[in-house]
């Protein structure tokens, strides 16, 4: 059997490219007998090799990242940028070469190390390790630089120039993943590289999310009571996640004929919706993210919801890949991000642009109905094989003095008269969710995605 390495800058997290990660490694070793090393900067997840300035946190990856992709600040001189990210790199060589001497790694998987554009040094050291080794790789490209997201652009020529020569690598020995259409489409245009996509996927088979003793006090500790309905952002916060969008939705729910049309309505608490005194909650599970140019994000996303009157909380460090207890103190409750969907009414994925969406997925195992706004690859890849939800439509009108992202109004209107239409009538919901949970179990499971590895390793000349 094989010895695999999975590279990123963080593992074991509630973020998309974590979650994907451990469910090819479930693959990898449960179904097909590999041995899997994780390796990381974060050090917070058990049997994890952390290598710090894999970290976009560490002082100076996190120095890199916001000269090098946000704006260029704290260097008088771009030859001083040139020379830090290149000490870096000799930095992360060295030391990547001796965990893959040490565990006799035979397979590397660098997951958006080489493609998302963050970490110039990790691409450079990733390409030496490479081309000098001639170990076999698997670049999985979740995000990619030059994509529409707007989180990512080089200050400078350095930057740019490092950007057009690794990322992605390009050696025989190593194999590109991408896990959308429009990304293998622009690969191929912008770099002559071809790429296999291999859709996110979920594990249909497990047993579904329950109520259960330990989720039973979920909404009792974030202060949501049995009547209140619930709306679940599981998605990280971040700039292009759309989240204002959802607050926009809330509050056309808010007034006061909407209200009084979903009052009775069964609630995912146990409850039935006041129409007269009942909230309706926006639930951000996912962390605040701080990477790129999501610094005042958060802080304009509870400016607006407090001037539209929405009721909008963030539960993101109490809401993790798994249940446990903070870090902090060692005795506060710690739920799974699982644990979310079980205790809420409606899902909220107004992303306008997701390299997949795996939290749509999520939701579609949960048999929760999705409201969205239909991003790109949402357009291209997902929505094409029949799935049902509440759509925000695929057009913005433009961004707010915060620079918020806004869509025509009526559009927003007719998305929450179409949620007050499914709310109230629990036979058409409960058929949206059968509907959409069959198509995501033919279409995106742990035996689609074993289908494709299968095949990547024997390329790799792995058997």
């Amino acid at each position: 059997m094989a010895r695999i390495a999975f590279f990123q800058n963080r593992l074991g997290r509630t973020d998309g490219v974590s979650l994907e990660v451990d469910k090819w490694r479930r693959v990898l070793t449960e179904r097909l007998g590999h041995h899997v090393w994780y390796c990381s900067g974060n050090d917070d997840v058990a049997g994890n090799h952390v290598i710090p300035e894999l970290y976009a946190q560490h002082p100076v990856t996190w120095k890199i990242l916001r000269n090098g992709t946000v704006e260029l600040t704290d260097y008088t001189r771009e030859a001083d940028l040139e020379l830090d990210i290149y000490n870096h790199a000799d930095t992360l060589e060295d030391r990547l070469a001796r965990f893959l001497d040490e565990q006799g790694i035979e397979l590397l998987i660098p997951n958006n190390l080489c493609s998302g554009g963050y970490q110039p040094a990790a691409a450079i050291a990733f390409h030496r390790i490479l081309r000098r080794g001639g170990r076999p790789a698997i670049i999985h490209s979740h995000d990619f630089y030059f994509e529409d997201s707007g989180e990512v652009n080089a200050t400078c020529q350095t930057v740019a120039s490092i950007y057009e020569r690794y990322f992605p690598t390009k050696l025989p020995n190593v194999q590109h993943v991408v896990i959308n259409r429009i990304a293998q489409g622009q690969l191929k245009q912008r770099k002559n590289l071809d790429a296999t996509v291999v859709p996110n996927v979920f594990d249909f088979d497990q047993p579904a999310w329950a109520a259960d003793d330990y989720n039973a006090d979920f909404r009792e500790q974030f202060g949501i009571g049995r009547d209140d309905l619930l709306f679940l952002q599981a998605t990280r916060v971040l700039d292009r996640k759309g989240i204002e969008l959802a607050i926009d939705l809330i509050a056309e729910l808010e007034k006061p004929d909407r209200r009084s049309a979903l009052d009775g309505c069964p609630i995912a608490g146990g409850g039935r919706f006041n129409g007269t005194d009942g909230r309706i909650v926006l639930l951000c599970a996912g962390i605040v993210e701080t990477i790129g140019i999501s610094g005042n994000y958060w802080e304009a996303l509870k400016a607006k919801a407090a001037e539209r009157g929405v009721d909008m909380r963030h539960v993101g460090d109490r809401v993790a890949h798994s249940r446990g207890r903070s870090d902090a103190d060692g005795d506060t409750k710690v739920y799974s991000l699982w644990d979310s969907y079980v205790q809420a009414d409606f899902v909220t994925f107004p992303s306008t642009w997701e390299g997949w969406g795996n939290q749509f997925i999520e939701a579609v195992f949960a048999k929760l109905p999705v409201v969205l706004f239909e991003y790109p690859v949402w357009v291209s890849d997902l929505g094409p094989t029949g799935f049902e939800v509440v759509s925000l439509g695929r057009e913005t009108t433009g961004h707010d003095a915060r620079g918020l992202v806004s869509i025509d109004p009526a559009r927003v209107a007719a998305a929450a008269d179409e949620v007050v239409a499914i709310l109230t009538d629990p036979a058409r919901r409960k058929a949206i969710g059968e509907k959409n949970f069959a198509i995501g179990r033919d279409n995106f499971s742990l035996d689609n995605l074993q289908q494709y590895i299968e095949k990547l390793l024997a390329g790799a000349g792995i058997g």
